[in-house]
This record gives structure tokens, C-alpha cells and sequence, in this order.
């Protein structure tokens, strides 16, 4: 098997929403690992206690893999043409009970 990083797992999951088959056992264990994260990032409940805090800390997980995060003193990010990663708006009520 080729190793692949976790920037390249994350990639490769944003980039191919679905997946190949549908044979979970026929997946290679960076894009299973990397399409739970999303999951987690994307799909929050209000009847589980602590789910948005799990939910916000999967989106900052991803982006700091993906963007980066910035050294200390520095200006912030500014924004480039780069991809785009979709998130569910968590300010929204998008959270249905």
C-alpha cells in the first residue's frame, strides 16, 4: 500500500464526496478515517449532548490539516483563490431535533 498524509487523506475525501464503491471493506483506512471526520464535521444532532462541540472541533481539525494555521505575530490568513470546503452553517439552526 501507498502511504498517503493525512493533508493528502482529506484532499482526496473533499475532492471525491462519494465514494468509490460501495464495499466499506474494499475502502483503503486513510479515506474510511477521513470521510468519518467530514461526517462528524458535517452531521451534528441536538439530541446528543456535546455534538456541536464535536462537530466545531472536527471543522477546525480539517482546516488546520487542509489551510494551515498561522505562526504567532503574523497577519491572519487573507483570502486566495484555493479550494473550497463545504460546512453545514451551525449558526443557522440548521440542527434539526
Amino acid at each position: 500500500m501507498k502511504q498517503v498524509s493525512v493533508k493528502q487523506a482529506l484532499e482526496f475525501v473533499a475532492n471525491h464526496p462519494t465514494p468509490a464503491t460501495d464495499v466499506l471493506l474494499d475502502l483503503p483506512a486513510y479515506e474510511l478515517v477521513a470521510r468519518a471526520l467530514f461526517e462528524i464535521a458535517n452531521g451534528p444532532d441536538a439530541r446528543v449532548r456535546g455534538s456541536l462541540a464535536r462537530t466545531t472541533r472536527a471543522q477546525r481539525m480539517i482546516l488546520d490539516r487542509l489551510v494551515g494555521r498561522r505562526a504567532a505575530g503574523t497577519h491572519p490568513a487573507t483570502k486566495h483563490k484555493g479550494e473550497e470546503i463545504d460546512f453545514v452553517d451551525l449558526t443557522t439552526g440548521a440542527i434539526r431535533a
